[in-house]
């Protein structure tokens, strides 16, 4: 009984190990299944970049090439590092900008350059109006202002004619005063101006 005590206890803990190292062997080959998938999947990210830099190996892409591989989306087409890329919204395409405003490659209205959520076209209409205001606003205030200063100043210039005519005439009335006085003696001298002699009573 004891001899065979011992077997069963030798059998159970040979079946402890043995599950012990099935399931050590089952984690490691999870271990290298997940391995083997990570690097594929880099592989292949890897392989997917290559192929959308490049249609031949050691070929290099031109500005415009670039730009139509990148057709998927706005985002796509205008986060281009190798290009600047314009994307025509209606007709869903990535073309090269070839100007400042592309108006070549689409209209201004369906332009997407730089970010896509500017409608640049309504920018550049609300641009325009609102640097015609403000100039408009300032040409009025610099005419208010020089209608202003223009009105003070003839008002200071009729004052001041108004001045010079008053002293003009003051100058003239002394003037003749001076002369009627001169003459006035002249005359009384040479007995032209009988003086009149004033009436006493005799007595």
């Amino acid at each position: 009984m004891i001899i065979l005590g011992g077997e069963s206890n030798n059998h159970s803990l040979l079946t402890t190990n043995e599950i012990k190292m099935k399931l050590l062997v089952i984690c490691v080959l999870l271990i290298l299944i997940s391995l083997s998938w990570v690097r594929t999947t880099k592989s292949s990210r890897i392989t997917e970049q290559s192929t959308l830099q490049t249609t031949i190996p050691g070929t290099t892409l031109s500005p415009e090439e670039e730009c139509r591989m990148h057709n998927r989306s706005c985002d796509d087409c205008v986060g281009v590092a190798k290009a600047q890329c314009v994307y025509c919204q209606s007709a869903k395409t990535c073309k090269l900008k070839k100007s400042i405003i592309p108006t070549d490659e689409c209209a201004l209205s369906d332009a997407r350059w730089g970010v896509c959520w500017v409608n640049y076209e309504a920018l550049i209409i609300t641009v325009s109006v609102v640097a015609g205001v403000i100039i408009l606003g300032i040409t009025i205030c610099c005419c208010c202002c020089c209608r202003g200063k223009g009105k003070e100043k003839l008002k200071k210039w009729e004052d001041k004619w108004e001045k010079d005519k008053a002293e003009r005439k003051a100058r003239n009335d002394e003037r003749r005063a001076e002369r009627q006085q001169k003459t006035d003696e002249i005359r009384r001298k040479y007995g032209l101006i009988k003086e009149d002699v004033p009436y006493t009573k005799f007595k």
